[in-house]
């Protein structure tokens, strides 16, 4: 059981052991097979018999412009590529949720990951679960006090973490798990392809996770407005309650995190940070000059609040690590 008050804020390298895209990925992807997998979309839709059944879609003529620029443009993050191009924001954005669907469908958890070793999902439900000893402890989970920030749009952490109470406690109620699940919060930043299917009463618009091939019977313009781009003037009530969770804390574990400016700044970071407040954080592959940096930007962001207090560099641990590695030793 998870006592102190923890927040888990979660980069693109979080959801990547469980075979979803960074960034670069993201665009590799779209760039690779958006133009093929939109043509097959609008033929399968056509093929459902419904007059005008693609009116409210953008012609394949818009989605291969939009493909091409996005090429050409060498512009690694689609979200910025938007931003800095919102007449392209509908088709940029189903093409980003079509990669995730596709993307779900080929996920895997549990032994079937890639390198185990790197499967945090498995080492973090261990340490949600481990003291609830018989099957009446399923009405306890919901007592960690943790908090999900995530800055992925995917929902591979919120199935996860259903199946896996849904399977652990004999006759478990798929209603009960789901409450259960649900009070874990969970806070899409820039908002999720939909609500999934046991999270909403009407799920008619919710995906239900790895159903790639349901996507002709989806209102895919409706989903892909869920999505919040990176500068994108739209009202985005996800910032405030991040940041207020992120306030409250007493630990942040920064995982899969690329911790660039534009994320900071969006999470009110690191002015909301409060001076007793513990930060552990993911930076593989970085270099010492690197975590030194944001080491010492977060450091002095928990000194804020103080008046002539000291760079406080020395509660925050950013360590050359995985995610697995970091909780380990730290949660």
């Amino acid at each position: 059981m998870i006592e102190k008050r923890t927040v888990f804020v979660l980069g693109a390298g979080a959801s990547c052991p469980y075979g979803f895209p960074t960034a670069r990925g993201l665009r590799s992807d779209i760039i690779a097979n958006f133009v093929s997998r939109y043509k097959k979309l609008l033929t399968d839709r056509e093929g459902l018999g419904v007059a005008g059944i693609n009116s409210g879609y953008p012609r394949l003529e818009d989605g291969r412009d939009f493909e091409k620029r996005f090429d050409r443009s060498s512009t690694e993050s689609v979200d910025l590529f938007l931003a800095r191009n919102p007449a392209l924001a509908e088709i940029g954005k189903m093409a980003i949720c079509m990669s995730i669907l596709f993307a779900e469908q080929n996920s895997h958890f549990r032994e079937r990951v890639k390198d185990p070793n790197q499967d945090w999902y498995f080492y973090l439900f261990s340490r949600l679960s481990r003291d609830l000893t018989d099957r009446s402890g399923l009405q306890e989970l919901s007592k960690n006090n943790v908090a999900f920030v995530t800055f992925n749009y995917d929902r591979s952490l919120e199935h996860f973490l259903y199946e896996s109470v849904l399977n652990s406690f004999e006759e478990a109620d798929p209603t009960t798990v789901a409450e259960q699940v649900n009070r874990l919060v969970t806070i899409h930043v820039y908002g999720a392809l939909a609500p999934l299917d046991w999270q909403v009463t009407d799920p008619q618009n919710a995906p239900e996770y790895g159903k790639y091939g349901a996507l002709p019977h989806l209102n895919l313009p409706a989903v892909a407005d869920n999505l919040h781009i990176v500068h994108e003037k739209k009202e985005n009530p996800n910032i405030e309650k991040a940041r207020e969770r992120i306030s409250k804390a007493d630990r942040i574990f920064f995982l899969g995190f690329g911790y660039a400016k534009e994320n900071l700044e969006a999470l009110g970071l690191p002015e909301v940070l409060q001076p007793m407040q513990r930060i552990y954080g993911t930076g593989m592959g970085w270099t010492q000059k690197e975590i030194h940096g944001i080491t010492n930007q977060l450091g002095i962001g928990l000194g804020h609040s103080e008046k002539d207090r000291p760079n406080r560099s020395s509660q925050v641990q950013i360590r050359d690590c995985d995610c697995v590695a970091l909780l380990r030793e730290f949660l």
